[in-house]
């Protein structure tokens, strides 16, 4: 993954439901604004960029606002046939560690 992708691609996240991975909905041009692409078509650019991590598996199109941008939800690429998955941080278990513990917690405010 390009250095670029992995900016819009964690840009992208920013906006997306905590819980789901769904919703992304923010405009190329607000992507473009907050990374700082400049030059002739900065929104273009960063189309192109969401187009890659379509393809590539991370975003998935969900729908889109009337007039405005499209919506997708974060996903995780196919690999070694396995199916494409929705982005869901509770599933996401810690090892039960003491101090330092675990590799991934779960956090819930539950």
């Amino acid at each position: 993954m390009k250095h670029a992708e992995k900016l819009v691609g964690v840009a992208m996240a920013l906006y997306a439901d905590y819980e789901t991975g769904e919703n992304v909905c923010p405009s190329n041009g607000t992507i473009a604004k907050e990374l700082g692409y400049g030059g002739k078509a900065p929104e273009q650019t960063v189309n192109k960029i969401v187009g890659r991590l379509r393809k590539a598996g991370w975003l998935t199109k969900t729908g889109k606002v009337p007039d405005g941008p499209v919506i997708y939800r974060l996903t995780l690429p196919r690999q070694g046939g396995m199916a494409e998955e929705p982005y869901n941080l509770h599933t996401f278990k810690s090892d039960g560690g003491g101090k330092g513990g675990g590799t991934a917690a779960r956090i819930s405010d539950t």
